[in-house]
This record gives structure tokens, sequence and C-alpha cells, in this order.
């Protein structure tokens, strides 16, 4: 009965567990099984929320440590299925206008439609792997890219197995990724910044990991830069901060995400998912906000990474050159932060 033991147990309130439990139990529920449904999700989010090993798992439940990584990849796979299409998928046109109207009403970033960002996530060399897996951090990963709206719930994700390949070649190999340099997305038509008249499109905003296009924003490199060029990246920098904020609380609640996991990459993936649409479903359930407190918002989960090994590592970053047109652009968004879009707190930038 002590709602902080639970909390810590499950990540969720018990009303919201209760409404998780609903969803979920007709997917995890075997027939003719010893081991019923609330006893598989509790080894499951026993695993996920604290990465606690399959072995100390199954002395725990006096099962076998076979059945209990068997529980975990199909409770996992069944918990994605399920939530998967309600909580994390594609937005469509109305949807990305909602997050429009979010990044510009909260971090001042008109036409801004989302946050981009890729995190090395630990596993095991797998055998006959060579360096596939092999990252530039010196271990074996596979890759998460993840775009998110302006209140830290994930929009689109994608599981790359090759941890050698950075941001960018990620990005590129992602049917996300594709979509977006293609123009495929459903995002609204272009329209004016605010006390403007020329039409401007609406884009998401990276680090330098990512090639600029006409819907992709990211910083002037290098230190040589004017103080218009640093205000602008200020300004990136704060909307592109919620990427980093979801990142995370999802590894602060999830901490699964902070051991190397003894899975093969594929089974590793469904794990990744699972995380990640359990961080979407608890928080836009979570009325009480105790899955995300006010002061997580401000960065205070690095305090709670501090004693396992801190968030997940940025994957290797790379300048790439994009259109004139997208330079042109930068320009022009650049100019405008400059003038009738400045903020006074942007005068302290250097």
């Amino acid at each position: 009965m002590d709602e902080d033991q639970f909390f810590a147990h499950t990540r969720m309130t018990r009303p919201v567990y209760e409404v998780f439990l609903n969803l979920i139990s007709p997917s995890v529920r075997k027939p003719r099984e010893q081991i019923h449904a609330e006893e598989r999700l509790s080894i499951t989010l026993q695993y996920l929320a604290h990465g606690i090993p399959l072995k100390k798992l199954a002395w725990s439940h006096k099962i076998g440590r076979t059945t209990v990584r068997q529980i975990v990849l199909e409770t996992c796979e069944a918990i994605w299925q399920t939530l998967s299409p309600i909580y994390l998928s594609e937005p469509t046109q109305h949807q990305y206008k909602e997050i429009t109207t979010d990044f510009a009403q909260m971090w001042d970033m008109p036409n801004c439609v989302g946050a981009i960002d890729g995190k090395h996530v630990a596993i095991k060399c797998p055998a006959r792997s060579g360096s596939m897996f092999f990252n530039y951090k010196k271990f074996y990963s596979i890759v998460l890219l993840a775009a998110c709206d302006a209140k830290y719930t994930f929009t689109a994700i994608s599981v790359v197995a090759y941890g050698s390949q950075s941001d960018g070649g990620i990005f590129h190999a992602t049917k996300f990724g594709e979509d977006l340099l293609e123009s495929r997305l459903p995002l609204p038509t272009d329209v004016p910044l605010p006390s403007t008249s020329q039409p401007f499109p609406h884009y998401f905003v990276g680090d330098c990991a990512f090639p600029l296009k006409n819907n992709l924003m990211k910083p002037y490199p290098g230190s040589n830069t004017t103080r218009e060029q640093r205000i602008f990246n200020y300004r990136l920098s704060r909307a592109r901060r919620v990427i980093e904020n979801a990142f995370g609380i999802l590894t602060a609640r999830w901490r699964v995400l902070k051991t190397t996991m003894d899975f093969y990459p594929e089974n590793a993936e469904k794990i990744v998912l699972a995380c990640l649409v359990l961080h979407n479903f608890i928080m836009m359930h979570d009325t009480q906000r105790w899955y995300c407190p006010q002061n997580f918002t401000n960065g205070e989960w690095r305090n709670e990474l501090a004693s396992c090994g801190g968030p997940l590592r940025n994957v290797q970053t790379f300048r790439r050159r994009g259109p004139t047109s997208a330079y042109e652009l930068r320009e022009h968004l650049k100019n405008y932060f400059n003038n009738d879009g400045a903020v006074p707190f942007q005068d302290h930038v250097e």
C-alpha cells in the first residue's frame, strides 16, 4: 500500500497502473500458464525500471532464468504492439499544428514541429558481428533516433542496429528520416513567422549531426560566429533541449537503458521500444506528475542518474552541407530572431 514503493516498482501511480493493466492484460495473459498476467507485468516492469539482472529476477520469483528472459521479451513486444498505435503513432497534420503552437508558446520557436537527436544504447557484442555494432565511444551499441514535441513526448522513433553509424547516416537510413528529407511528412503548409508576411516552412531542430534542410534547422557551426548567429544558436538550442530532457527523463525512469543489455540487437530493440511507448503512455496519463515532476524539466533528472552512470551517450556528429535554399531560410530565421522575433532574455548572449 506504500505509494512511493509502488511508483518505484512500476514507474506509475496506482490509477495510471490500473489503466495500463486493463489495456495490456489481454495481450500478456497466457492460457493454462501458472504465471498470471500481473506477475508477468511485474517482472517486466522491474527489469525495465531498474535493469535488475535476469538471474536476480529469476531468484526472487522462483522461476527459471530462461523463463524470465522469455517473459520480458514477450511482454515488451505486447506493450509495444498494444500501446504504440495509440501513444506513438505518426502525428497528423492537425497534431503537427498543435505541436507548432506549443513550441511557439513554450520555447519561442515559431513554425517548429519537433526536436531530433540520437543516442547509443549499450549491448553485449553479438556473435560474429565484427565491428558493425562498435561505436566511436568504444563500446557495442544500437542507436535510438527520436523526435519529440514541446512537452517531452516522443513523436517519431527509429532503432537502428549498427552502432557504428552516425546520426546523419542513421537519419538517411530510417523511414522517418527519408520521409522528412523527401518532404513526405504531413507537415502543415508554409505560413509567415509572427509579425512577418513571407511564408516560412515548418521545421524540426537538430544539432550539427544532421543535414541542414528546408524543414530541418541546425546551429551555425564553429566558434567564430557573429553575435546574431550566436543568438540564433541560443534560440535553437533552447528549443532543441526538449529532446535532451526527454531522453534524460526516459533513462532516469527506465534504467535498463543504462545497462549493457545481454540480448541480440533485435531483442534489445523490443526493450527500447517498450520503454519509449511506456514513457509516452505515462506522460499522457500522469496528471499528478509523479513520473515527470516540475524539476525534471529543468534538468534535475541528472541527479537521478548520478548513481548509475549519467544519461545515454550522444552519437558522433558530422557536418553535412545542405541546399542553398536551406542556408537562405536559416539566415531568414536568424534575422527574425534578431529583429521582429527578438525576446528580452536573449540579450545576455555575448
